[in-house]
């Protein structure tokens, strides 16, 4: 029996599993993640206006993978060994027969000014962190933005930022803290 890895637990992860299943029904699939769970990142930018907690966003995956018959390793993937054919975890190995990595973008923070940005992208901790700095905010500028691919223009999408703008927006006007911000 073949067995396929699949590291991460987003949407690409999640499709992807779900799509093997469908294929193969004896197909081993191990899903390694840190948690059995799955954030709704589209909702992050509902976090910094308190339209949305984290809690709101965090759909447990054990139903979906008992259901689809995948193995779930709790763990970080730390390496790879055999061409990729053994997963390092720090929770041990996972030997397969195919890999899949679908665990999603790292923000790699190097260019100059941008060290102390913080992106709602990142997760749910960064969206919070933006909301307790808004929260505590008394006067000044929020400075917000978003770049596309330059090898990719069709890549550039510019929608949840001005979501994001409008929310905040809109709350600061409820809270009667706009003409200050």
């Amino acid at each position: 029996m073949k067995r396929i890895t699949i590291i991460g637990a987003g949407f690409a992860a999640l499709s992807t599993a779900r799509k093997l299943r469908r294929l193969n029904a004896e197909v081993e699939i191990t899903l390694i993640a840190p948690k059995a769970e799955l954030v709704f990142l589209p909702s992050l930018i509902w976090i910094p206006s308190g339209k949305r907690k984290a809690e709101d966003l965090r759909i447990p995956l054990e139903r979906f993978l008992h259901d689809s018959r995948i193995r779930f390793v709790a763990g970080e993937a730390t390496g790879l060994e055999n061409g990729g054919r053994t997963v390092l975890t720090n929770n041990g190995k996972v030997e397969n027969d195919g890999l899949i990595i679908a665990c999603g973008g790292r923000f790699i923070k190097k260019l100059p000014g941008i060290e102390h940005a913080i992106l709602p992208c990142e997760g749910i901790a960064a969206a919070e962190n933006i909301r307790e700095r808004v929260a505590a905010l008394k006067q000044g500028n929020i400075a917000l933005g978003f770049a596309g691919n330059p090898n990719e223009p069709s890549a550039m999408r510019g929608g949840p930022i001005f979501e994001f703008l409008f929310g905040l927006d809109t709350q600061l006007r409820r809270e009667g803290r706009r003409k200050k911000i």
